[in-house]
């Protein structure tokens, strides 16, 4: 969203990443719920027409996306006491992510640093984002 978004100061580090993602050069995978936070977002805000393009294109760019599962679902609940400073939002992502086998996230968000789990990278933090460059 910040790549899409107005001016921001992550605006073009999420470029970037998305860029290394498309180039191939950055494994990267994305889920259900990512999209369904984009179409919300941009429908709050009354652009559902740029929130329907850019669900589309992360679709096209993460195919396949990831499903929210049952299980995924269930280790979500399991995290609300264990990451109370995270949103049940960003707990679907983490929940994800474990089942998934998924090692880091990107994101500005500093709640996922709490999850020993998961290594949290900042858009823009080119040298920790080097380490998983292909």
């Amino acid at each position: 969203m910040y790549a899409a978004g107005r001016e921001h100061p992550l605006r073009e580090p999420c470029r970037e990443i998305l860029g290394l993602a498309a180039a191939g050069r950055l494994p990267a995978v994305t889920s259900a719920e990512v999209v369904r936070e984009i179409l919300h977002r941009f429908a709050h805000i009354g652009r559902r027409d740029l929130g329907a393009a850019l669900a589309s294109a992360t679709l096209d760019l993460f195919a396949p996306v990831l499903p929210v599962t049952h299980r995924i679902v269930q280790r979500t609940a399991a995290l609300v006491e264990r990451c109370p400073r995270l949103s049940a939002r960003d707990l679907v992502h983490v929940a994800t992510c474990l089942e998934e086998g998924i090692g880091a996230i990107v994101s500005p968000d500093t709640g996922f640093d709490e999850v020993g789990a998961i290594r949290r990278i900042p858009p823009g933090d080119r040298k920790l984002l080097a380490r998983y460059l292909r």
